[in-house]
């Protein structure tokens, strides 16, 4: 029976002081929450112990006072059911929407470069909080800086995912280029579409 890598990228960038680590049967967690104001910020990893899954999840929520919610979630991860290729995902809650990034075909070492890109990038997208907390030094160690090369990578790519017709809507049509246009408008989305 081959050997079962465990993915764990997170737990060596984040701030140890704020990172929660829980071992379960079947599966392994990190994760570093932050509520602050009605701002509810979530950055987790979950690694099966059994099977080929992994998920590195950033989840942003505004409760704002009139009831209503705004809610985005970005991951990147791969699960052996539905879209079962390594892909970056964001779910813009409020708008119903739905945004895959199919990633080329790659090894373990081109994923956890990704992953590292993946968390890089997930700073600009903690500074659009609007939060009384230092989010960058709240959630991670200063060694999340080595990182930079990591998002020019994975930036590569998902620009190479738009240009083959592999970044998909909520109805799995290609995102052509006036409705990447209106995606670049999402500040969530942005970072992971500024390319050029």
């Amino acid at each position: 029976m081959p050997h079962k890598k465990f993915i764990s990228v997170l737990p060596h960038y984040a701030n140890p002081a704020n990172l929660k680590q829980v071992t379960y049967e079947r599966e392994h967690e990190s994760k570093i929450s932050l509520n602050d104001e009605g701002v509810n910020l979530e950055l987790s990893k979950f690694n099966s112990l059994t099977e080929e899954k992994y998920s590195l999840n950033l989840k942003s929520a505004k409760y704002l006072l009139e009831g209503t919610n705004e809610i985005k979630e970005a991951m990147i991860h791969h699960h052996p059911r539905g879209h079962s290729g390594r892909h970056l995902q964001f779910k813009l809650l409020h708008k119903h929407e739905v945004i895959r990034i199919i990633l080329d075909p790659m090894d373990d070492d081109d994923y956890k470069e990704c992953i590292k890109g993946f968390l890089f990038i997930s700073q600009e997208i903690l500074l659009h909080a609007q939060t009384k907390v230092d989010v960058i030094s709240y959630f991670f160690n200063p060694k999340i800086q080595e990182l930079e090369k990591s998002k020019i990578y994975l930036l590569g790519k998902v620009k190479r995912a738009y240009k083959n017709g592999e970044i998909l809507d909520t109805s799995d049509k290609v995102v052509d280029a006036k409705k990447l246009v209106v995606l670049r408008n999402e500040k969530h989305l942005l970072p992971f579409l500024n390319w050029d």
